[in-house]
């Protein structure tokens, strides 16, 4: 099985190698010039850009350079103000209450003030709007009245007055702030979207080319499959030092092909093409850890705990790690990243060939059925672990076939649950175990939250529920490590690794930092510069 990881492995670079030392295969794109213009890359494909939707990773990347949010995760796991100057969670952890920035403007020149915000949470939570973060709100004062349709707004969020947005909780959520950060949660524009017809949100015409944001840019064209152009905003809250970016939609080695050429100025890097690209002349690469993680998400309705665990034991994750990252990632046995918040004897699910074979027939295991695995391409890293984790599964019987879908049809399949496995990665985990109850939770399956997987137990939603509510990380901790042993012996996703994430920019590119999080590298794009 090493073996056929390591070939896999070694094809996939060579045809890098190839495609980097030459043009793109689709032939030179034209550079576009001017002093204060970057060209990105987007590793998907984006079909809109809606935040109240559960987005795939490029429409994220889009939507935080054009919207904002109130508090942002640092490069190294921090809070960062954004739309919010400050804020503070009371004694019992029941109330939480910001501070805005003073004197905000909208991009078309219209005032902002705390009335967004409380429109945008309440909007977000809205069941008629069904959008994929409505159970962020769930612990929020108000939220059963809405969901049950004799309230219109969410009591729980006030806003006292034009710079101040008040919170209030049915119980204690200390883990408010780190559920509300990274490229999540951003706050739309009241005045545009406020008279709209709730129940259209999700597919309301003005998320197809989104002019009005809090962000650094606004859009000024989208060509699908092709590319975004963004110019700066000038009503910002602080300068932004590039005039235009043009977002280039490429898969990971014409991307790194471009860098190149220099008709790119910034890409995510495979770690397998690391040596390659480091020996580019005019290039800088720079890697930081993920504060989220890759995995497979089964349909748990469809493939039981026993199954997941034989899958999982079926995978080499060790090899995959060794041969595709070079190393630059760690094992993950389990959907909390907080430290604290783990225990030290979780099953490791160690790589056993014949114990997954023998694991999966003990289960009940339907091996005369034909499966699918549906991914969103693109990604040079997820596209050759695939399709070694499929020889893999292949290997101890399961008929597994290879589909690859754009994010559309990826999220209309788990909507229906048509689906039987899809990869998911990204995230921002690290700074509260809370954070990942959006994809855990019951009560959060997906359209009403993140869990696209279905998982279910009662068990585990008590504990996690229980722990938090827990104000004090001394008392919560140990509530926290029994929800993750019920999770990592439930196998809630076919969990692979937290990699460190590279990118490779153009030395004219200043001011950038590497992002682990991927879907949260433009965070800070309004620093960059163009220099010579």
């Amino acid at each position: 099985m090493r073996s056929r990881i390591i070939v896999s492995a070694i094809a996939l670079a060579a045809v890098s190698a190839t495609l980097l030392a030459g043009c793109s295969p689709a032939g030179k794109t034209p550079t576009h010039s001017g002093p204060t213009s970057a060209t990105l890359n987007l590793y998907q494909h984006p079909q809109s850009f809606n935040p109240l939707k559960g987005s795939q990773g490029a429409e994220v990347l889009t939507d935080e350079l054009i919207f904002d949010n109130l508090v942002q995760a640092t490069s190294d796991f921090k809070f960062e103000p954004r739309l919010a100057s400050s804020w503070k969670m009371s004694d019992d952890g029941m109330t939480w209450t910001f501070h805005l920035r003073k004197n905000l403007k909208w991009s078309d020149g219209k005032a902002f003030s705390a009335d967004d915000v409380v429109w945008t949470f309440t909007t977000y939570a809205d069941p008629k709007v069904g959008s994929a973060w409505a159970t962020k709100f769930a612990n929020v004062e108000g939220y059963a009245d809405l969901k049950a349709g004799t309230a219109t707004s969410l009591s729980g969020i006030t806003a006292p007055d034009k710079n101040t947005v008040v919170i209030k909780f049915a119980k204690a959520a200390p883990g408010f702030l780190a559920s509300i950060v990274g490229p999540n949660l951003f706050i739309l524009p009241q005045h545009v979207l406020g008279s709209a017809d709730k129940a259209g949100l999700l597919t309301n015409e003005f998320f197809n080319l989104p002019n009005v944001g809090m962000g650094p840019y606004t859009m000024t064209k989208f060509t699908p499959d092709q590319e975004v152009d963004l110019k700066k905003n000038p009503h910002f809250r602080e300068p932004v030092g590039i005039d235009k970016l043009y977002l280039k939609m490429l898969t990971s080695d014409v991307a790194e092909a471009q860098l190149q050429t220099g008709e790119l100025d910034l890409a995510q890097v495979a770690p397998a093409d690391l040596a390659t690209v480091q020996a580019m002349s005019g290039v800088k690469v720079s890697s930081a850890p993920s504060a989220g993680f890759l995995r497979i998400v089964s349909n748990d309705e469809k493939f039981p705990a026993a199954v997941r665990r034989a899958l999982l034991t079926a995978i080499d994750r060790k090899t995959l790690i060794k041969t595709i990252y070079g190393g630059k990632a760690d094992l993950v046995n389990s959907s909390f990243l907080t430290k604290w918040a783990l225990p030290s004897d979780l099953d490791t699910y160690a790589f056993d060939e014949a114990k997954a074979k023998s694991m999966l027939q003990a289960s009940g295991f339907d091996f005369s059925k034909t499966y699918s695995f549906e991914w969103v391409a693109g990604t040079a890293d997820r596209d050759q672990a695939i399709n070694v984790i499929l020889q893999e599964w292949q290997a101890i019987g399961v008929n597994i076939k290879a589909k690859q879908v754009d994010g559309a049809t990826q999220l209309a399949d788990i909507k229906s649950k048509a689906y039987d496995f899809t990869f998911s990665g990204g995230g921002t985990y690290t700074m509260d175990p809370a954070t990942s109850l959006a994809f855990l939770l019951t009560s959060n399956a997906y359209p009403a939250g993140g869990n696209v997987g279905y998982y279910s137990n009662p068990d585990f939603d008590a504990l996690a529920s229980k722990a938090a509510g827990t104000v004090a990380k001394a008392d919560s901790a140990p509530i926290w490590k029994q929800a993750a042993k019920i999770e990592n012996k439930d196998v809630a996703e076919i969990w692979l690794y937290d990699p460190q994430t590279v990118w490779a920019a153009s030395s004219k590119l200043q001011n950038f930092t590497a992002y682990g999080d991927f879907t949260n590298a433009f965070a800070d794009a309004y620093k960059w510069k163009i220099g010579g």
